[in-house]
C-alpha cells in the first residue's frame, strides 16, 4: 500500500470540491496525481466517508462506525478497523479542520460524496429519526480486501522463492 500525504489529500478536497464536477472528471483528476491507480482510488473513496462520519457526528446523536468492510478476491466480505487505511486519519482530521475553519461549500461538496451521508439521507427523508442509531462502516467495493491484508505466499512460493 503506497502511502498518501495530507497535502495529496489537499489536492484532492480541491479537486472532488468543485462545483458541478462530474465522477468521470475527478477520476481522471485524481489519476493524474497518483502513480498508482489503486492510491487514487483509496484518496476518492475515502475522504467523502471521513468528512461524512465528521458530518454525521456533528448533527445526530448516532454510535459511529469503527470498522469497514472489503470483498476479497474470492468475493468474501472482510472487516477491517478503520485505522487499518492510513488515509482514514488524515481525512478525518482534515474534515474536521474543513467543517470548524471552512470553507463549508467545499467540505459540504465532499461530504455528500458519503456512502454513509446517502444512507443517513435516506432514512431521514423517510421520516425515521437517526438519534441513538448506530452507523455500520462503509463497505467498500473499488478497493479489494488484499490491500489492508495482503494473502500469505502460496506453499510453492514459500518454498521455491
Amino acid at each position: 500500500m503506497q502511502p498518501i500525504s495530507a497535502a495529496q489529500l489537499e489536492h484532492v478536497i480541491a479537486i472532488i470540491g468543485t462545483d458541478g464536477i462530474t465522477d468521470a472528471e475527478i477520476e481522471a483528476k485524481v489519476a493524474a496525481l497518483f502513480p498508482d491507480p489503486m492510491s487514487a482510488r483509496r484518496a476518492i473513496d475515502w475522504l467523502p466517508e471521513a468528512f461524512g462520519l465528521v458530518l454525521i457526528g456533528h448533527m445526530a446523536k448516532v454510535t459511529l462506525p469503527t470498522t469497514f468492510r472489503a470483498r476479497s478476491k474470492h468475493g468474501q466480505w472482510v472487516e477491517f478497523a478503520l485505522d487499518a487505511e492510513p488515509v482514514f486519519k488524515d481525512s478525518l482530521r482534515l474534515g474536521t479542520d474543513m467543517y470548524h475553519s471552512g470553507p463549508r461549500n467545499v467540505f459540504t461538496a465532499v461530504a455528500q460524496r458519503s456512502s454513509l451521508v446517502a444512507a443517513v439521507n435516506k432514512a431521514l427523508h423517510a421520516g425515521h429519526s437517526i438519534d441513538g442509531a448506530t452507523l455500520s462502516g462503509p463497505a467498500l467495493i473499488g478497493i479489494p480486501a488484499e490491500v489492508y491484508r495482503p494473502e500469505p505466499p502460496s506453499l510453492w512460493r514459500r518454498l521455491f522463492g
